[in-house]
């Protein structure tokens, strides 16, 4: 794929992540323009990346008449969806938005209505496909028999959370913002579920749906799959792939382990020798947003198979009332 885009890229959201999005789109050679909020967060992004940052989208759209090709939302979870249907209004054909997309269903289904409406397509953004270590995993899967079975682990260190950095509303759904990149990548491996047996039991004061997860089921690829999480106790994400003449180790998520069939070692494959992108950058992210760019999509999650996950999701985390 060539690194010279032609086209603008719009990144909705100054914070850290914008960091990260403009030192990729800079190799790639695009003009980029930034779009914050907070006078702060404008001035600390100028000063640090060189580049301005308009004050509002709709401050931006006046002085912009013409719509750039590509935009990038990486805003607060509670307002993923607001900037992304001020985007749509303005012509904006290609979206890449940050997980999850949204607070709610209502949320997602509002943004799919108006992409078709508009002709535009909108991709969440789930760094964690693009992970050279799931690379390699996808790799290994292709050369060997199918899974026996699968088993993942979405623990969240409630100790660990930074929790000025999230509205009553975002912890509220903290599954979907920060959990579902271990479901997504499953189920991006595996296929959804066709059966999905759930249960939950705790609960804590900020997610108050559950505390405890776990469940049981099979995807669309016939693979067996179990889960399960304790945000009150100790634990890691991580995914274990159970093979015919091995296991498999997403352990973190960012390297990959072999453990072969009537062997207790567990051995660690080297992912430098491949490709060192997720060395360089945020691990995932220069794929994803080289995909994006170049309209190879085929592993971007779309919109529409997001609001088919979050049926799932809903159903893993026991949630049942629509964000308010």
């Amino acid at each position: 794929m060539s690194d010279n885009i032609k086209n603008k890229v719009l990144l909705v959201g100054p914070g850290n992540i914008g960091y990260d999005y403009v030192e990729i789109l800079r190799g790639f050679k695009v003009d980029i323009d930034v779009i914050g909020r907070s006078y702060r967060s404008r001035k600390k992004f100028s000063h640090r990346t060189g580049l301005y940052v308009y004050d509002g989208i709709q401050n931006y759209i006046n002085k912009n008449h013409k719509p750039p090709k590509y935009a990038i939302v990486a805003v607060n979870e509670h307002q993923l969806s607001k900037v992304t249907l001020s985007l749509l209004d303005y012509g904006v054909k290609n979206i890449l938005l940050e997980k999850p997309g949204g607070l709610s269903i209502s949320e997602l289904t509002e943004i799919k209505n108006k992409s078709d409406l508009k002709s535009s397509k909108v991709y969440i953004g789930y760094n964690r496909r693009f992970y050279q270590s799931v690379e390699r995993c996808k790799e290994h899967l292709e050369d060997n028999k199918e899974p026996l079975n699968v088993h993942f682990e979405f623990t969240e260190w409630s100790h660990d959370i930074d929790f000025k950095h999230y509205t009553k509303n975002e912890l509220e759904r903290f599954f979907l913002c920060n959990s579902s990149h271990v479901v997504d990548l499953v189920f991006h491996l595996f296929g959804k579920p066709k059966v999905l047996n759930s249960y939950t039991n705790g609960s804590l004061k900020w997610h108050p749906s559950a505390s405890i997860f776990s469940g049981s089921g099979k995807t669309e690829q016939d693979v067996l799959f179990t889960y399960n999480a304790n945000w009150s106790s100790a634990g890691r994400w991580g995914i274990e792939i159970m093979l015919s003449d091995c296991k498999l180790i997403l352990r973190p998520l960012e390297k990959l382990f072999i453990q072969k069939k009537g062997s207790l070692e567990i051995e660690e494959f080297n992912l430098f020798k491949y490709n060192n992108m997720d060395y360089l950058y945020k691990p995932g992210l220069f794929n994803q947003v080289n995909f994006f760019l170049h309209g190879a999509t085929k592993k971007l999650c779309t919109i529409d198979e997001q609001l088919t996950n979050f049926d799932w999701y809903y159903k893993i985390a026991n949630y049942k009332e629509e964000v308010k």
